[in-house]
């Protein structure tokens, strides 16, 4: 009689006993009222009052909280309607949300296989929303959420976005222009300090993609670091620890695309839109860990004082006569299997060099005014700088943009040089897309998993659970310990960001409303996670560190582990836990950790074949005299190492 027709959608199909299942009623007002008009919902008994003034319709979102398991059935009646709407939900244990991110985890750590772990939480979510129906699980799996990341213009974006610079990376590495700058680069490399630091510039420059700087700097760089008496040990531990360091901090690398499609995608979960690249910047002071191994390399190299069990190592390290030397690296150039023709491909520095600074260029440039037109359009009093600019902009489509025009840059400047030709161009594109495939097939199904858990509301119980028993400035420390355990079992540092963001962001958001907590988290998740990409030794990254320097894996392990291991377990403490705390700020972490490190280069580090500080303090407390000269069999050290240990002394 009023005119008023109102419509009642369920935002979820299941509700968990106890908790609380949000309904969205849709009223619309057809005829026109000078003074608005106030109507009553009626759910089962109880009342509440919206308003509908202006506007001709209004969404009103209510709660539903089911008291028994099964089919739940309540009535809902809006005022001046004539006829009531009776909706029913599914009800099932509240601690059965917990099934899907629980089997996942399991899964991932017992079969290594992230795919199927991922498919298998999937489906399980899928069950329980379709009332323990097995069939309509199985439909609903392929039919509805493997769907609805393709279905997001934001999320096919990053596919787009990853798909673009895996190819790009490909084309670069075959068509000699990375070789070419790492081989210039190794030109001014005499000593073994200079390989060292060389190797350092070399991970830096190729900062795009962790496992092209493995590849690049493995095949092309190590006949001549072993021609200078560089161990092979000490020379996959920099080529590991800095390709995967710099690559997962960087905000134009190969991980840039999927990191922000996890942020974006989890804050979309609980409904808040978010810059994932925004975001992602802020994150990086936040990364104890990764930040803490990338500058505790580079002094490492710096300070040229050797730990344990490199000091083993390149003690024991011979060094190759010239001739055999050159020999082996004629032979590995002219077996690699890399090469894309049969002849010999130019290895031109600006190949690659022209390329990615236009990407950067181009990339900066597009956020910068995509985000000027954002806040102009707004409105918002807000100054016209980088970083609030980047902070409003589409972050994926300037870098696609970016990553674009410098893909045309390249398919003009190898194909004119004769290098490769137009179709083999396009083939090492093909072949980059192709090697992207299971990262992208790993981020779809993490983006299936977080629509699966939201509609079961897995992240409402544990922040219900975790509410009153853990305060929020610990949660980082927990994400971290996570992150910690999960990458090492499964050796995946994307893997393991997949089945957690779905999770950690959901609660965190639900347990505080501090941005500045959202920011620590999302740190420590991508920070953590990268434990098991420099570890886990099922790790692709480790796997092929090992390879493509010729060093042994067992040993390859065995000095990642003792590096990362206690650096691991410090950050944790200085950083994650006393920063997530508000002890102080990210900058003193930082600066303890590295008074810390040094501590221990300067007291335990040493040339290979000299004394540490602290051997020579030790052996003085004892009473070891010290002689340039004497009987090796009176003092039981040699004269060489009498010698040494004076000098070092």
């Amino acid at each position: 009689s009023s005119g008023i027709n109102a419509e009642y959608g369920e935002k979820a199909r299941i509700a968990s006993k106890g908790m609380g299942s949000k309904v969205v009623v849709r009223v619309e007002r057809h005829n026109p009222v000078e003074d608005g008009l106030s109507v009553t919902l009626n759910i089962n008994g109880s009342l509440q009052e919206m308003e509908i003034k202006e506007q001709y319709s209004r969404e009103f979102e209510t709660e539903i909280v089911a008291d028994k398991l099964g089919t739940f059935h309540f009535n809902i009646c809006v005022s001046g309607c004539t006829s009531c709407e009776e909706v029913s939900l599914y009800v099932i244990p509240a601690p059965l949300t917990l099934l899907p991110p629980i089997l996942t985890v399991v899964l991932a750590i017992v079969t290594k296989q992230v795919l199927l772990s991922l498919s298998c939480g999937v489906f399980s979510a899928a069950f329980l929303c379709n009332a323990y129906n097995p069939v309509d699980a199985f439909i609903d799996t392929f039919d509805n959420y493997f769907v609805l990341p393709f279905l997001d213009p934001g999320k096919a974006g990053v596919i787009l976005f990853t798909c673009l610079m895996s190819g790009l990376i490909e084309m670069l590495e075959k068509s000699g222009g990375a070789k070419g700058f790492a081989n210039m680069i190794f030109k001014l490399a005499s000593t073994v300090y200079h390989a060292g630091v060389l190797t350092v510039v070399i991970s830096f420059a190729f900062f795009f993609d962790d496992f092209a700087s493995i590849m690049i700097s493995g095949k092309s760089l190590g006949p001549l670091v072993t021609k200078l008496g560089l161990s092979v040990q000490k020379f996959s531990f920099i080529v590991h620890m800095m390709a995967v360091a710099v690559a997962s901090v960087c905000p134009l690398s190969s991980w840039a695309g999927i990191q922000i499609g996890y942020i974006e995608s989890a804050f979309g979960l609980v409904g808040i839109e978010v810059s994932g690249f925004s975001y992602l910047l802020q994150s990086i002071p936040y990364r104890f860990f990764v930040v803490s191994a990338l500058f505790a390399t580079v002094l490492y190299i710096l300070l040229n004082k050797d730990i344990v069990p490199i000091i083993t190592y390149e003690e024991n390290n011979p060094l190759p006569a010239a001739e055999d030397t050159e020999q082996g690296k004629d032979k590995e150039d002219t077996s690699s299997e890399s090469e894309i023709e049969e002849e010999k491909v130019p290895e031109r520095w600006f190949n690659a060099i022209a390329p990615l600074v236009v990407l950067v260029s181009i990339s900066l440039i597009r956020m910068y005014f995509d985000g000027k037109r954002v806040i102009l359009e707004s409105g918002e009093d807000l100054p016209l700088t980088f970083m609030n600019c980047a902070s409003k902009c589409n972050s994926i489509n300037c870098l696609i943009v970016g990553t674009a025009v410098s893909l045309m840059l390249t398919l003009v400047l190898i194909p004119v040089q004769r290098i490769l030709g137009v179709s083999k161009c396009l083939g090492c594109f093909v072949e980059g897309v192709k090697g992207m495939s299971e990262p992208i097939m790993i981020l779809v199904l993490a983006w299936s998993l977080g629509f699966a858990m939201n509609d079961i509301h897995t992240s409402e119980y544990i922040a219900g659970a975790l509410g009153e028993n853990m305060p929020v400035q610990y949660f980082p420390s927990l994400v971290c310990l996570i992150g910690y355990a999960m990458s090492y079992a499964s050796g995946s540092a994307m893997g393991t960001q997949g089945i957690i963001f779905p999770l950690i962001i959901p609660v965190v958001v639900h347990l505080t409303e501090d941005t500045d907590v959202y920011i620590k988290t999302i740190g420590a998740a991508f920070s953590s996670t990268v434990f098991g990409n420099l570890c886990s030794p099922i790790a692709d990254t480790t796997i092929a560190s090992a390879l493509f320097t010729n060093c042994p894996i067992l040993d390859h392990l065995k000095v990642m582990t003792t590096f990362c291991v206690p650096l691991a377990v410090l950050t944790l403490l200085l950083g994650d836990l006393f920063v997530g705390m508000n002890l102080y700020p990210f900058y003193v972490a930082y600066l303890i950790t590295f008074l810390v490190v040094l501590a221990v280069f300067l007291a335990f580090g040493r040339h290979p074949r000299r004394r540490s500080m602290v051997g020579v303090l030790v052996d003085r407390v004892k009473g070891v005299k010290k002689t340039t000269s004497g009987s090796s069999a009176d003092s039981g050290i040699s004269e060489t190492t009498s010698l040494l240990g004076k000098n070092t002394l």
